[in-house]
C-alpha cells in the first residue's frame, strides 16, 4: 500500500507542478505581450481608448440582446451631456481605465479633431453619435454630411470577428481611434460565449480621440493602469493557490483507475510467478498500459502452452519408462512362467490329477501376459509429429498385430483434423484398442475413419469380441471409457458406446460441428 500511495502521490505532484508552470507560462506572456506596449511604443493612451470602445460595445450589446436588434440614438445615446470639451482636448475617466466622451450638439469650427463615439450598423449608417451636428444618425459613413473618418474604417466597422485600434491622419490632424464589434447574444446563451460570436455581429463602435491631446488625467494614468496590471497578476496569483488543491485532488482521482489497473497486472504477475498459468487480465482501452496487459495475457498463455506441453513430455516419458521396467522385469517373468507351466503340464500323465490344474495356471498366465502385452503397447509412445495422424492409426493397428496376433485392420479414409487435437484423438484410440485386446478378447478389430461433410470427422473401433452391458461398463472397465469421454469433451466431440454381450463392442467417436 505504501509503495502504491507514493506512486499516486508523485502522479497528483506532477499534476500539480503542469499546472503551476502553465499558469506561470500565460502570466509570463501576458506580461511579454502587455508591458513592452505600456513602457514602450505603443501609446498607452490607445489602451484607454480601446478600454472604452469595448465597454461601449459591451453596453450596446446588452441592450441589443433585451431588444432583439440594434439600439438607436433615444436608446443608447453615446457622449456624456453634461461634459464639454472644445476640438482638440480629451479627458481620461477618474479611475484612469478609460477616456470621457462628450456629447457635442453643435458643429465645432476647427481644424482639430474631437474626442468622439459613434455606434453604426455592418452597412456603415450611424446608428447613435457623440456628435451629430457633424455625424448624424441615419447618416453613412463616408457618405454625404457626415464627416471624416480614418482611412478604411469602414472595412473594420463591417468585420465583425474582431477589434481594431491604431493611429491615423483625419483631415491633416491624427488621431487615435479603435472599432469593436457589438454582439447580441441568441437566447438561451451567455454573454460572450463562442456561440454568441459565432451568431455574427450586429454593429460596431467606434471611439476616438486627438493624438495631440494631453489627458487631463494623465498623471494618473501611468498607476491606473499598473493597478489594473497588477490586479489581473493577483488574480492569476489567487488563481494559482486554487490550482494547488484541485491539482492535489485531480490527480489523486484520476490516477485511481491507472493505478488499479497496474495493481491488478502486479497481482496477477505474482500469481503466474507462483503457478497459476490461467490467470488472466481484462485489456481496458488502447493505450500503453492496455499493451501491457495484452501482452501479460499473450505472455500467460505461452507459459500455459509450454507447461501443457512439458506435462506431456514428462507423461511420455514417464509412461515410456514404466513399460520398460514392465517389459524388462514383469513380462519376462511371466514369460519364463508360462514356459515352466507348459513343460509342467507337457511331463504329467493326463490322468494326474494336478494336470487340469497345472493346465488353468498356463492359460491364466497366457491371458495374464496376453494383458501385459496389451498394456505394453497402451503405454508404448507413438509417432505422429512427423507422419501425422493417419499413419500413426496405421502404425498402431500394425503394432497390434505383429505383437499380440490379433487380426487388427486399419480402414482409415483421409480426414482432416485441427493438429492441436490429433494427438488427444490418437490416444483416445489407443485406449479403446487396448480395451478391446484386454478385456474383449477378440479374434478381430476394426479401426476406421471418415469424413461425414461440413467439417464432421467419425472414427470407430469394432470388435468381435465378448462384448458387455453398457450400463455396467463403469464397474467393468474402470475409468478408461470416462477418461475418453472427458477427452472427446474437451475436443468439443460426443463419443458413443455400442455393445450387447456376445455380440462385440464399437466405440464411436465424432468430431466437428453437431447436424
Amino acid at each position: 500500500m505504501g509503495k502504491r500511495w507514493g506512486l499516486r502521490a508523485k502522479m497528483a505532484g506532477s499534476y500539480v507542478l503542469v499546472t503551476i508552470a502553465a499558469v506561470a507560462v500565460v502570466e509570463a506572456v501576458v506580461l511579454v505581450l502587455v508591458v513592452p506596449g505600456l513602457l514602450g511604443g505603443r501609446d498607452a493612451r490607445t489602451l484607454l481608448v480601446n478600454v472604452t470602445a469595448h465597454d461601449l460595445a459591451a453596453s450596446a450589446g446588452q441592450i441589443a440582446t433585451r431588444l432583439g436588434r440594434l439600439p438607436d440614438a433615444g436608446q443608447f445615446p453615446v457622449g456624456d451631456p453634461g461634459l464639454r470639451l472644445p476640438p482638440g482636448q480629451a479627458q481620461a475617466t477618474p479611475d484612469g481605465a478609460g477616456v470621457r466622451i462628450p456629447y457635442t450638439p453643435t458643429a465645432q469650427h476647427s481644424g482639430a479633431p474631437m474626442s468622439m463615439a459613434l455606434l453604426a450598423d455592418p452597412k456603415g449608417r450611424i446608428v447613435s453619435s457623440s456628435y451629430p451636428a457633424r455625424y448624424p444618425p441615419g447618416g453613412e459613413i463616408g457618405g454625404n454630411g457626415v464627416g471624416p473618418l480614418p482611412g478604411g474604417i469602414i472595412a473594420k466597422l463591417r468585420d465583425s470577428r474582431k477589434g481594431y485600434s491604431g493611429r491615423s491622419a483625419v483631415s491633416g490632424a491624427e488621431v487615435l481611434w479603435a472599432v469593436v464589434p457589438v454582439y447580441a447574444t441568441p437566447a438561451g446563451t451567455s454573454t460572450g460565449t463562442e456561440s454568441a460570436h459565432l451568431a455574427g455581429a450586429v454593429g460596431a463602435v467606434y471611439v476616438q480621440i486627438p493624438a495631440a491631446a494631453k489627458l487631463a488625467a494623465t498623471a494618473s494614468q501611468g498607476p491606473g493602469i499598473w493597478t489594473n496590471l497588477s490586479a489581473q497578476l493577483g488574480i492569476g496569483l489567487l488563481v494559482l493557490l486554487g490550482a494547488l488543491p484541485v491539482g492535489a485532488v485531480f490527480g489523486l482521482l484520476s490516477t485511481r483507475r491507472l493505478l488499479g489497473r497496474l495493481q491488478h497486472l502486479a497481482t496477477s504477475t505474482a500469481a503466474v510467478a507462483d503457478g497459476d498459468y490461467q490467470r488472466r487480465v481484462p485489456v481496458s482501452g488502447r493505450d500503453e498500459v492496455a499493451q501491457l496487459e495484452t501482452g501479460f495475457n499473450q505472455m500467460a498463455e505461452r507459459l500455459a502452452d509450454a507447461m501443457a506441453t512439458e506435462r506431456a513430455l514428462a507423461g511420455a516419458s514417464e509412461r515410456a519408462r514404466i513399460a520398460r521396467e514392465l517389459h524388462d522385469s514383469i513380462s519376462q517373468d511371466l514369460f519364463s512362467l508360462r514356459l515352466l507351466a507348459g513343460g509342467l503340464r507337457r511331463t504329467l500323465p493326463a490322468d494326474s490329477p494336478l494336470y487340469p490344474r497345472v493346465e488353468a495356471m498356463e492359460h491364466t498366465v497366457s491371458g495374464t501376459l496376453h494383458e501385459m502385452q496389451a498394456l505394453l503397447l497402451e503405454l508404448r509412445p507413438v509417432a505422429l509429429r512427423d507422419a501425422g495422424l493417419l499413419p500413426a492409426l496405421d502404425e498402431l493397428c500394425r503394432a497390434y498385430r505383429d505383437r499380440l496376433g490379433i487380426a487388427v485392420e486399419a480402414d482409415l479414409e483421409p480426414i482432416e483434423l485441427d493438429p492441436a487435437a490429433e494427438p488427444a484423438v490418437l490416444r483416445v484410440v489407443q485406449e479403446a484398442l487396448a480395451n478391446a485386446v484386454k478385456h474383449a478378447r477378440p479374434s478381430r478389430v476394426v479401426l476406421r475413419t471418415r469424413d461425414a461433410g461440413g467439417g464432421r470427422v467419425v472414427l470407430s473401433v469394432s470388435d468381435d469380441g465378448t462384448g458387455f452391458d453398457p450400463v455396467r461398463a463403469g464397474q467393468r472397465h474402470g475409468m478408461g471409457l470416462d477418461l475418453m469421454r472427458e477427452r472427446v469433451a474437451e475436443l468439443g466431440g460426443q463419443l458413443h458406446l455400442e455393445s450387447t454381450p456376445g455380440n462385440g463392442t464399437t466405440v464411436r467417436i465424432t468430431l466437428g460441428p453437431t447436424p
